[in-house]
């Protein structure tokens, strides 16, 4: 499934997020919180999460032969995933195989991810940047990262964790976490996007602090490719 990611400025989309969902047989939607844990103490986390970048990849392209507007699809990659040595390999295979522009890629990785071996981390990442993939920090301000590690790795955006923007309100501490970040990140010449934006306030109050991307049930629930692809035909 993916979510998209607006523009609050315009309302245009800008993004999406590759977001996997599991069916049962009957229908029934099992919850990621339920499986994403199993399959990382498994192991199928990998093999699952090689399959949604190829998928997504797919996708992309087969979006822009629709002449639908190209955007950006963000990627997650689980801790397992990246620490496998050829994984940098694997997005060089999918890209030639799908033949996808590389710039249309995000991938999110976690601020625990990042920080637990900052060099080779930023290693990883400047090899991911000469295929011209983007890439972004997930969950920040959610882990006890190192700002002079973060200030050395090659990120190009910051994503909001959800957690800050449900109760964000005027003069909370999430308020305050939310305009360091958002500053922090405009220090750094990082662009921003903040996750689970439900309401106008939260919105209004996010594009105050100069956050100008929003992803969330405001502007669009995790939908279907084929139901995006509606979607961005109607809003164009």
């Amino acid at each position: 499934f993916y979510q998209p990611q607006v523009r609050k400025t315009d309302h245009q989309i800008v993004g999406c997020e590759a977001l996997i969902r599991w069916f049962k047989p009957d229908g029934q939607m099992v919850s990621p919180d339920a499986f994403i844990p199993l399959a990382e103490y498994t192991g199928l986390i990998v093999e699952i999460g090689d399959w949604v970048i190829a998928e997504a990849c797919r996708q992309i392209v087969k979006w822009e032969c629709e002449g639908l507007p190209p955007i950006r699809v963000g990627i997650n990659i689980s801790a397992a995933q990246f620490r496998e040595p050829d994984f940098v390999s694997k997005i060089t295979n999918n890209i030639a195989e799908t033949g996808v522009d590389p710039a249309r890629l995000e991938l999110e990785i976690t601020e625990s991810v990042a920080m637990e071996d900052p060099a080779s981390v930023a290693r990883q990442l400047q090899e991911l940047k000469a295929l011209g993939v983007s890439v972004a920090v997930d969950d920040f301000g959610c882990g006890f990262s190192s700002l002079g590690s973060l200030n050395r790795l090659p990120f190009d955006r910051v994503k909001i964790d959800r957690a800050f923007v449900r109760e964000l309100t005027p003069a909370t501490s999430e308020d305050c976490i939310a305009r360091l970040i958002v500053k922090l990140a405009s220090s750094l010449g990082l662009q921003v996007t903040a996750e689970g934006v439900e309401t106008d306030g939260q919105a209004l109050l996010l594009e105050s602090m100069g956050c100008e991307e929003m992803q969330g049930f405001l502007y669009g629930r995790p939908m279907a490719a084929v139901a995006l692809g509606e979607w961005m035909k109607e809003r164009r």
